[in-house]
């Protein structure tokens, strides 16, 4: 119990930092009128709405499992579905935000004029709306009809994706759904670079300043665009997250194993929820002039 305690309080103490920073981002976003009106804001935006909620809710399910609470089948498919929402629409904004530079690349003169920031929501509303509905067949497959009458027991195990499939298949038709997910969501980001990348190379002869600038503006997205892939690629990581930790819990001795757990979860939960912070953050001027600013703003409230 100590052990889980000590594992318990390392996972939390990395919390407030991330937490800290998606919240002031989100504020940033909403704070200004340059923002809510820029699509690529707008839609990242909803992406850290998305990790902040996915950050909570895993938390919760790790506190859940270090103390040994054992749920009600329901209350624990909610939860575990509820993640599921939050880490696979993460991806499909990933490809809107792809999409949204490759429009600003190949066809800067309609840029304005497509990625408008009433497109942007809407574009997000449905991607949320097709990440419910897939999570709601993964509901189905793991509450089905006939086991109804036991949806009131009590687990027998702490809650997580792994022990709520009824059967194996129903947990392979999951797996494919997801890396099928994946799988589109990294033909579109690498379309995207590849096209952005013939741009580049259509331009590179071409020697006039307003050219130079058209360039500046090529790399800057392609740069981003490996990004959105490294990015994509943790994300994958951390599907392996459950089952890579279920394989080394039988491996490993106790005491290793809460190491290397915490080890895991840093690297592929908490550093692809840090990326989106510092690739929009960082990069992007007016975002890091604002975020410097309401973060002393903040510090000097609380001192």
């Amino acid at each position: 119990m100590e052990q889980n305690s000590s594992s318990a309080g390392t996972h939390f103490s990395a919390l407030p930092g991330v937490l800290r920073g998606e919240r002031v981002d989100l504020y940033t976003l909403r704070s200004r009128a340059v923002f809510r009106e820029a699509s690529r804001h707008v839609l990242l935006f909803h992406l850290l709405l998305a990790d902040t909620l996915q950050m909570i809710l895993m938390q919760t399910l790790f506190l859940l499992s270090s103390v040994r609470l054992l749920l009600v089948i329901p209350l624990c498919a909610l939860l575990v579905v509820m993640t599921a929402t939050a880490h696979d629409f993460s991806p499909l904004m990933l490809v809107l935000m792809s999409l949204e530079r490759l429009v600003a690349v190949r066809m800067p003169l309609r840029h304005a004029a497509i990625a408008t920031p009433r497109n942007s929501v809407w574009a997000c509303f449905a991607a949320w709306a097709f990440t419910v509905s897939t999570v709601l067949v993964r509901l189905g497959l793991m509450l089905p009809p006939s086991n109804m009458p036991a949806l009131s027991a009590q687990m027998s195990q702490t809650c997580n994706s792994l022990v709520l499939y009824p059967t194996s298949q129903s947990r392979l038709f999951d797996e494919a759904l997801v890396y099928t997910l994946f799988v589109l969501a990294f033909l579109s980001i690498a379309g995207s670079y590849a096209a952005v990348m013939s741009a580049a190379r259509s331009l590179s002869t071409d020697q006039s300043s307003m050219c130079a600038l058209f360039q500046a503006s090529v790399r800057r997205a392609r740069a981003t665009l490996l990004l959105h892939l490294f990015q994509l690629s943790l994300m994958v990581a951390s599907t392996f997250h459950n089952v890579l930790q279920a394989a080394l819990y039988y491996a490993l001795p106790r005491v290793v194993f809460i190491r290397v757990q915490i080890t895991i979860y840093i690297f592929l939960i908490i550093l692809p929820k840090c990326l989106s912070v510092l690739v929009y953050g960082l990069r992007d001027p007016a975002i890091r002039t604002a975020l410097i600013l309401n973060l002393r703003c903040r510090r000097k409230r609380v001192t």
